[in-house]
This record gives C-alpha cells, structure tokens and sequence, in this order.
C-alpha cells in the first residue's frame, strides 16, 4: 500500500476516532450533571423551643437539603419567622414547619383555649393550696375535698379524690406558663377546663368545705404521652395533615425518603411504632399503592380523632 494511501487512512481514523470520542462525552456530562440532586435552603430550629416562643435570628437556623426531601409546608426563609411565635415544641435541628407557627403568642382570651363542650371555671386558692403557687398553665392536677366540721362532735369526715387529671387553663390572669426571667406573682385563683357536670359538682364542693390541688408530674415524655394518646385511639386508619408528607425508610429525618403522600392521603397503620433520639414518635404505615415506611406522628391523626 502507498504511503500516501496509508496517511490519508490514518487521518481519517484518527477523525472519526475525536468525533465519536466528542459525541462521547457530549451525552455523558449532562447525564453526571443530573444525578447531582437540587438543593434548597430551608429553615431548621437552632434550639430546643416551648410552645408560645417568639422566634428569633439566634434560635433560627438554615440548612440545605435536597429539594426531592424538602417538606411542602417547610418554611424556607428566616424572615418569614423572626418575630412570631410557635404553637408546638420544637425539637433543635428541626425543620420548621408554616402549620406550626403562629402570628401572636397563645391567645390572651380564655374561652378561646377551652375545648368544645368543656367549660372553664375558676377557684379560690392560696399558697398551700396551689402548691407553693407553684402551678402553671396547662399543667394537670387532680382535686380533694376536705369537708367543714359541722361541730356535732362526730368525728370528721376523711378528705376525699373528686376530680382527676383537671387541666389548668390559668393561674390569676396568666395563660402561659412563666419564664425565668419574669418576677413571681402570687395568685389567688385557678381556672379549670371541666366538663360542664363535673364544673357544677366543682362548684358543689366547693361550698362543702375546703379544696386542695395535687400537682401532676410533668416527667413524662412528650413522646411517651404521644405514645398513650395514639395507644388509647386504637390502630384505625391514619390521615395526612400538612399539604405534602414525607414517607421515610426508617423512624429518622435523616433517613431516606420512600414517598411522597398528598395532604388527606389515607395510610394503614401496622401497628410498630419507635421513638427517635430527639424523643419523636414514628409510626410505621402502609400506603394504598402498598409502599411501606415511616411517619411522624406530628403530621398525622387517626380517623376517629
């Protein structure tokens, strides 16, 4: 064959060879570029919150996330949270969510904090009575009835248990439990949330003679008492609250995301739940396409709430 023959056919190949190579990599970077995931800004609490906190620059924070996990009622800028307050606790490293926020602090107006068909009513208390004034807004306590002496002479009737586990709406005038740095004030009343008959015999009691709040522990996990709430509910159905939910692999925000449910989207409870290291319920559940994972309870409610 002819040297030239052979030099033609050499840079021939050698052309072909850049043009395939060039086609090569035309359809191979954009596909490395899409398996890197979108991410988005969203915002996380940088503290442990109460219920009725103001929200702040210092106890906000803002983390990336892939857009694919991102919550739909995630909020995703701080300024739309500096200055109002929470409606819930919320856990440090949390993601803060729009349903779980609220413009004011818990309502000044009693009657908006009683629930349907109960009624609040008040008593007198001192000190002692209100253990020490030690007593807060939205604790529980359960009520004795000591009986007036009707001087006969017979001996005394023993105190009596007539109410259990009441929940108190407000000490004086205060509907927020106090924080550290405000002065102690003595009170001399504490309103109840009670059924209407039991707020009548309440009343009754009170005209018998005198009555004493027993304080309720407080130690009891917020999971825990999640836990009883959803035990005593039974295993019915589960129902989506926020407008999109996140269906998780294991009981973790950190775990990897199965799905993605609609608000009112019914799930199956089977019946597992576990509880985090930041002290958050899961529930384990099933969806109607059969995908299984987990869920917060903070998300959901069961169909006969």
């Amino acid at each position: 064959m002819k040297p030239k023959r052979i030099l033609i056919l050499a840079l021939l190949s050698g052309l072909i060879t850049t043009v395939v190579f060039y086609l090569f990599i035309g359809q191979v970077q954009p596909g490395t570029a899409e398996q890197q995931p979108v991410m988005q800004s969203i915002v996380t609490a940088a503290i442990d919150m109460q219920e009725n906190q103001q929200l702040t620059e210092d106890n906000l924070a803002v983390v990336e996330m892939p857009e694919a996990q991102v919550h739909g009622q995630a909020v995703k800028d701080k300024s739309e949270l500096v200055g109002k307050f929470t409606s819930a606790p919320i856990k440090a490293g949390e993601v803060v969510m729009s349903h779980r926020i609220q413009q004011e602090e818990e309502a000044k107006v009693i009657s908006k904090k009683v629930a349907e068909g109960f009624r609040a009513v008040s008593i007198s208390v001192d000190f002692v009575k209100s253990v020490s004034n030690l007593i807060e807004p939205e604790d529980y306590v359960d009520i004795t009835l000591t009986k007036t002496s009707d001087n006969t002479g017979t001996a005394p009737e023993p105190t009596e248990l007539i109410l259990e586990k009441v929940k108190v709406l407000a000490v004086g005038q205060r509907l927020t439990e106090s924080k550290e740095e405000e002065p102690s004030i003595e009170y001399f009343s504490v309103t109840l949330e009670l059924e209407p008959e039991d707020a009548v015999n309440l009343i009754d009691a009170s005209n018998q003679g005198s009555l004493q709040l027993l304080l309720h522990s407080k130690l009891l996990s917020e999971a825990t008492s999640e836990q009883q709430e959803m035990n005593d509910v039974g295993s019915s159905g589960i129902f989506v609250l926020p407008e999109r939910s996140l269906i998780r692999l294991n009981p973790s925000l950190s775990a990897s995301v199965v799905t993605v449910v609609e608000k009112g989207t019914s799930l199956k409870h089977l019946n597992e739940e576990k509880v985090d290291e930041d002290g958050r319920l899961w529930f384990q559940v099933e969806t109607e396409e059969k995908q299984q994972g987990w869920i917060s309870s903070r998300i959901i409610k069961f169909e006969n709430e």
